[in-house]
């Protein structure tokens, strides 16, 4: 019998409505891994950032506030007002050193921009956004973001109430919708969004296949549990960013 390929294995997950804890055990074999591994150094861009470990800072929100109205930039800085988030929110450790796989890497870019990503796919910070951007994260690199949780479950913090909704996603279920858009846009991964501050995000989304987001789902309100702040949705038809 055939081993399925990386991409089976992440479908056949989202059509039996698998919890994202679920996912962990299927993804983490030594053989995903290294499948995760290739297909990730396949992408358009990321072989280079693998091998270059590419990893500046992102620029600080309030450093961003001058550009121009519409860029990647001045969403996110506006976003991170708005929910008072501060980058580096998620507690696991980045392994960048010269041994670092492509898929352990990975985990650190999906960690390190994980704000970006909402800001890219019009994620509010809601506890049913939260699983709806893991989703779509799932649906660009399921190995990397199965790694990701597994080393949060065991980061002693994951049970503070600062992260109350990252611990209760492990028993959430996968949104197939997400999963597509994370599928289509898997090319963001090869990005440099350190970079591309200046760049106008409806240009962005455009170019990096990020559909947008069904009538009913943008501005999703609801309760944000982790790190105590509860807001009015951010993306809103009248904002239309």
């Amino acid at each position: 019998m055939t081993t399925p390929s990386l991409n089976q294995l992440a479908r056949d997950l989202v059509s039996r409505r698998a919890t994202l804890g679920e996912t962990i055990p299927v993804l983490s074999r030594a053989e995903v891994l290294a499948a995760s591994d290739a297909a990730l150094l396949s992408v358009p861009g990321f072989r280079r950032l693998h091998a270059e470990r590419w990893d500046p800072a992102l620029p600080e929100p309030g450093d961003l506030t001058a550009l121009p109205e519409g860029s990647l930039g001045s969403c996110y800085a506006r976003y991170m007002a708005h929910y008072r988030l501060s980058p580096d929110f998620f507690p696991i450790q980045s392994r960048l050193g010269p041994d670092a796989t492509p898929t352990q890497y990975a985990v650190h870019r999906l960690n390190k921009c994980h704000d970006v990503f909402h800001v890219l796919g019009s994620y509010e910070t809601s506890d049913a956004d939260e699983v709806a951007v893991q989703s779509f994260v799932f649906g660009l690199a399921p190995a990397a973001l199965a790694l990701f949780l597994a080393e949060a479950a065991v980061h002693p913090d994951i049970v503070t109430e600062r992260y109350k909704h990252l611990h209760d996603i492990y028993s959430s279920h996968l949104q197939a919708q997400d999963f597509e858009r994370g599928v289509a846009a898997v090319s963001l991964l090869g990005e440099r969004f350190e970079s591309l501050m200046e760049q106008p995000l409806h240009v962005l989304r455009r170019r990096l296949g990020i559909s947008e987001r069904t009538p009913s789902l943008l501005g999703h309100q609801g309760e944000n549990s982790c790190a105590g702040f509860t807001s009015l949705p951010f993306f809103t038809a009248a904002r239309a960013v």
